[in-house]
């Protein structure tokens, strides 16, 4: 259907069903725009994540090297 013919359909309703239709719409549209807004709240989360999360050299040497390899890297 084109827009012009169900725009035409929903004019030859009665009001209370014409009511109805809207009322569904605006409840379709603010479901779309909660679930955006979730979805950005959790993107938003993921990132913030990902900034919190740094990884350095010396972070890595802390975890990766024994103790004898610190020994070395003082010495050097």
């Amino acid at each position: 259907m084109e827009i012009d013919t169900i725009m035409r359909e929903i004019q030859e309703l009665p009001l209370v069903e014409r009511f109805l239709i809207v009322e569904q719409t605006l409840e379709s549209i603010k479901n779309e725009e909660l679930k955006l807004q979730e979805e950005s709240k959790a993107e938003d989360q993921r990132i913030k994540r990902f900034k919190d999360y740094s990884v350095s050299e010396i972070s890595l040497a802390e975890d990766w090297l024994s103790e004898e390899d610190k020994r070395w890297d003082n010495l050097i």
